[in-house]
């Protein structure tokens, strides 16, 4: 009970409580959005429909991995380490700017003259050539908004960040699909694309705009020493590390499209965002404890790191048990909440979900390697997953369709999280999984 106690007093801590609430609360209003999002696009048009927008959100978020180049990261680090020196800022966003620009605008101009070619070669489709040049078309702008949300995070600015990254791309994206499908009467798939290309082009203006009120009133800073070549060469080891997992999240989607078609990505990525809400616990419990991990490991205090490890593993297991036992007793219930149609997909929710119990059950493996300066061992772990999924997805779509895609993403998970808990245990001696004991 005095270990309890004590575990409970790092959660209650003012100034950990004061940052984790506002971003988890955007983060859970965030999430409510996007589900209600889903529930209305499978509800009014279907399951094509949202996989031409998962289609379109895959090839966005990876083409904007080589149009950010980890610059957006490294910013944050930058901003972060500046003691809020404004001058200094405006020399670091505007240099950052204006490279991104250039990158996202270039990546932008050959994709959209070669979509055809792009769809094709992807895709095997024609038809998907509108989803590529509207990829594009929103790339350099949705580069920006990246770079804005990472200036604010480093500010910690913690509210606008939290707004822009979490709550507002989904809360506008429901506004203007009500809009165009309710009141304009556009009821065609491409829609639910234009409803999300709206609500970037606002949260980019809004964005900008409180980037730009903070900047303002400062000249540049003429003392920063830091050039195009220089930036690149401190972005890019972070655009390598923090890519992989955005890889992971849109593999599946983009090889069941090119195996599969549309229709199919949308059937899947609704038993995924399903198995997925499982994971709303574990994101809450991770940006609590990450900086008492931190802390706790780099000033030696063993008993109190191995403490937070041991009941953070039981808060994210016994929090999670009951949507994970409601998904399993009642899959083809909550699959028929978006649409009959979805109602096949239910062996491919409970392989996604069988994953993401062992994912619970393996505790904050992913958090305790960053926090505790093994970063780059977390990476290489996180990079054989990937191509443990690419490789899975190759085999086994073409044979077993959605149920394929599946167990290649149960696989890279379940890998990556049982070799994370053998690492952490070898290394410093601590089992994270559910059964473990504090010595």
């Amino acid at each position: 009970m005095q270990m309890f106690a004590s575990f409970k007093s790092d959660f209650l801590d003012k100034e950990i409580f004061s940052k984790g609430l506002i971003s988890l609360v955007l983060k859970i209003l965030g999430s409510f959005f996007g589900y209600v999002f889903l529930w209305m696009v499978t509800r009014t048009l279907g399951a094509s429909a949202w996989g031409e927008y998962v289609i379109f959100l895959a090839i966005l978020n990876i083409l904007s991995i080589f149009s950010r180049l980890g610059i957006d990261k490294l910013v944050l680090k930058l901003v972060a380490a500046s003691n809020k020196n404004i001058s200094a800022i405006k020399s670091i966003y505007i240099l950052s700017l204006k490279l991104i620009l250039i990158i996202s605008v270039s990546i932008s101009g050959i994709i959209f003259l070669l979509s055809e070619s792009f769809a094709y070669l992807i895709f095997d489709n024609s038809s998907v050539t509108i989803i590529v040049k509207l990829s594009v078309l929103i790339l350099p702008l949705f580069s920006v908004i990246c770079l804005n949300e990472n200036t604010l995070r480093g500010l910690k600015m913690i509210k606008e960040f939290a707004f822009f990254q979490r709550t507002a791309k989904m809360l506008f994206s429901v506004g203007f699909f009500i809009i165009y499908f309710y009141f304009i009467n556009y009821s065609l798939p491409i829609l639910v694309v234009y409803s999300y290309l709206s609500a970037l082009i606002i949260i980019f203006i809004l964005s900008s705009l409180r980037v730009y009120n903070l900047l303002k009133n400062v000249d540049c800073d003429s003392s920063i020493n830091i050039n195009y070549k220089k930036m690149l060469k401190q972005s890019l080891p972070m655009m390598l590390s923090s890519s992989i997992l955005l890889l992971m999240a849109w593999t599946d989607s983009l090889m069941i499209g090119s195996f599969m078609g549309e229709y199919q990505v949308g059937i899947y990525n609704v038993a995924v965002k399903v198995a997925l809400f499982t994971t709303l616990t574990i994101s809450a419990v991770n940006s609590i404890v990450a900086p008492k991990i931190s802390e706790s490991f780099n000033n030696g205090k063993s008993r109190e790191f191995k403490e937070i490890i041991y009941y953070s593993t039981r808060l994210i297991f016994y929090s999670t048990l009951p949507v994970l036992l409601f998904i399993f007793i009642f899959p083809e219930v909550i699959l028929s909440f978006f649409g009959k149609e979805f109602i096949v997909a239910k062996m491919t929710l409970l392989i996604l979900t069988m994953s993401q119990a062992i994912n619970a059950l393996s505790g904050s493996v992913g958090t305790i390697l960053n926090m505790t300066g093994k970063q780059k061992v977390y990476g290489n772990i996180l990079l054989i997953a990937l191509l443990i999924n690419v490789t899975l997805n190759y085999l086994l779509i073409p044979i077993y369709g959605i149920n394929g895609a599946a167990i290649a993403s149960a696989s890279s998970l379940i890998f990556w999280n049982l070799y994370s808990v053998i690492y952490i245990y070898r290394k410093y001696h601590v089992m994270t999984m559910i059964t473990c004991k504090i010595k």
